[in-house]
């Protein structure tokens, strides 16, 4: 496979740091993304393995390489070809952002979700651990983690899937009830618990900071009218230093809730909901059911 060499696209950097932000869908990673890009000295880009027409995105890239998309044989052309495609994300960034805003930023990321780890695994990798956290280790990368109790993730994805409506900008609210099969959605709250086990035990020593998105809400709570966050202890905050930026994030509520009712208005099946939850792993969360 022909990889395109590091020097093509990474001509304008200046030793940005490189983050990855990872969690699972609708645990409050595009909120996070929204947030941080208000800072001049950090971009992030979404969900790069997923279709788009944007040039930045994997797959994308991946077809504009000499050879075209092919599976990389070897750690070391798994490595290169990384190092190209980021070099390629943050060449991108830095001249193609909107107004040239972040022409000059000191950290650059992207988002990728636990089940999105194994896109790029060598034929010569017989590791257990997805071979991207080993590139994320390798190049000193920080890595992100944003968590959400796994129910709230299960049913807003379920609801996301009935309403299809994925990210909600433009404020529009429920106005009828759902009714979700109960069993359905503790299969994917248990999947997203494993999936994120996973990813904790072969992250383990990576550079990670956590974000809770609990806790981010407390962080945006703090935003005066005019959106400024005022700086605090919270996520933001160890994301910052993390990163060595200054802590400068807005919050400009373009990205509305998504699931904008109380939860016993928005399920038909409420009752029914709450009692098998207590019965189930995840009892701990039959509280957060307002």
């Amino acid at each position: 496979m022909t990889v395109l060499p590091d020097t093509d696209t990474n001509s304008h950097s200046d030793g940005a740091r490189l983050f990855v932000v990872i969690g699972t869908q609708r645990s409050g990673t595009n909120l996070l993304r929204e947030i941080l890009n208000t800072n001049e000295q950090v971009a992030m880009l979404g969900e790069v393995f997923m279709p788009s027409p944007a040039p930045a995105h994997w797959d994308n890239f991946c077809r504009s390489l000499p050879a075209g998309p092919t599976h990389p044989e070897s750690r070391d052309e798994a490595a290169s070809l990384l190092n190209s495609y980021f070099a390629f994300v943050e060449y991108r960034i830095r001249n193609h952002w909107e107004n040239n805003r972040k022409s000059r930023c000191r950290a650059f990321g992207v988002d990728i979700k636990y089940d999105q780890l194994e896109r790029i695994a060598p034929a010569d990798w017989h590791s257990t651990s997805p071979f991207i956290l080993h590139y994320l280790r390798s190049r000193g990368a920080t890595i992100i983690h944003v968590m959400r109790n796994e129910i709230h993730c299960a049913m807003s994805a379920l609801i996301a899937e009935k309403r299809k409506l994925w990210h909600n900008y433009e404020g529009v609210a429920i106005d009828r009830s759902y009714e979700l099969d109960i069993t359905e959605c503790l299969a994917y709250a248990r999947t997203i618990a494993r999936r994120r086990a996973s990813f904790v035990k072969s992250a383990h020593d990576c550079m990670v900071v956590n974000c809770h998105y609990q806790s981010l809400l407390e962080d945006l709570r703090r935003a005066g009218y005019r959106g400024e966050i005022a700086e605090g202890s919270g996520p933001l905050l160890d994301i910052a230093t993390a990163l060595g930026v200054p802590f400068e994030f807005r919050h400009e509520r373009r990205l509305k809730k998504a699931i904008n009712v109380p939860y016993s208005q928005l399920l038909s099946n409420y009752d029914a909901f709450v009692r098998r939850l207590r019965d189930s792993e995840f009892s701990a969360f039959a509280s957060t059911m307002y």
